[in-house]
């Protein structure tokens, strides 16, 4: 019996489903059968209950279910301890792209920093090109970027943790929110300001989408590196833009956030770390993280 197949057997028993299990761990689903069987050979009791449509705790199951969530959970504050006790020091970097990550990463790392005081977390906001940079040379931890971005990136573990549609941001007052629906023939003649190409290829590459399947090319005036510059220059009047619609949640103020009538187009967050992490501080961030998400699903859906 070892850490791995309880921690498999938690999650199986989790989401009654090996499929739900194996994605959480990035295995293969009969890699996470093939360890519950052995489980149960030494346990010498069958734990699961199987048929072609669902998988259900027997009433042995049930009982070492407890003990096997006292087990992780004791061994991994152990680590902490021992760690603690060691002298070493735990560092923990983490790169985000702040307007996305602004709805829950600071509630998250406040809640890591209460259970963990001990764990140093370095953030470093950057923006999508810088963040890719530094996961391909492993600069850091745990990276929070557009899932595109780093899903293609082989040595990172890549889960997806939020989906979000575009919405056209403008001035509260601006004549082209005045009537429902758009008329999106007249943003044409509009002045767009938008990501810079280089620096946010995902993101820019998918508002000109997004144009395109609403019949209209964008007047583009201005290219900015941040959230923060774009909605500056669009609350200075310099222009309109196409941003996630969670954007809204970032910055306070006289600005109108317009879902549009595309919805085959998602910007979609990931969060990522090195597969072969030797930093413990990783997976107890994680920990925290996930059971985040499943406290707060609405900050991810």
């Amino acid at each position: 019996m070892d850490l791995i197949q309880l921690n498999y057997f938690i999650a199986v028993a989790k989401y009654r489903n090996f499929s739900a299990a194996s994605r959480e761990f990035f295995v293969s689903q009969p890699g996470i059968s093939h360890r519950i069987k052995e489980l149960e050979k030494e346990l010498g009791t069958q734990l699961f209950i199987r048929n072609t449509r669902s998988v259900e705790l027997t009433t042995a199951g049930e009982i070492f279910l407890e003990d096997a969530k006292r087990i992780v959970s004791i061994v991994e504050q152990s680590k902490y301890k021992l760690l603690q006790n060691s002298g070493e020091s735990m560092v923990l970097s983490i790169a985000h792209l702040a307007s996305p990550s602004r709805n829950f990463l600071p509630e998250v790392i406040n809640l890591f920093h209460q259970k963990y005081p001990h764990v140093k977390v370095n953030l470093i906001r950057a923006d999508a090109l810088q963040i890719s940079t530094a996961a391909r040379k492993q600069q850091y931890d745990i990276y929070c970027s557009m899932t595109l971005d780093l899903v293609s990136m082989s040595h990172l573990v890549c889960k997806n943790i939020q989906v979000d549609h575009y919405c056209l941001v403008t001035p509260d007052t601006h004549p082209a929110i005045a009537r429902m629906p758009i008329d999106y023939s007249k943003l044409a003649s509009e002045p767009f300001v938008v990501f810079n190409p280089e620096h946010a290829v995902v993101m820019h590459s998918q508002i000109l989408q997004i144009c395109r399947q609403l019949g209209f090319s964008p007047r583009i005036t201005g290219t900015y590196n941040l959230y923060e510059d774009l909605l500056y220059a669009v609350e200075a009047g310099m222009g309109i833009t196409i941003l996630p619609y969670r954007t809204k949640n970032y910055i306070n103020s006289n600005l109108a956030y317009t879902l549009l009538d595309v919805t085959n187009v998602s910007a979609d967050l990931a969060l990522a770390w090195n597969r072969e992490t030797k930093n413990p501080a990783v997976m107890l961030f994680l920990d925290v993280f996930w059971n985040y998400m499943k406290e707060c699903p609405d900050k991810f859906v």
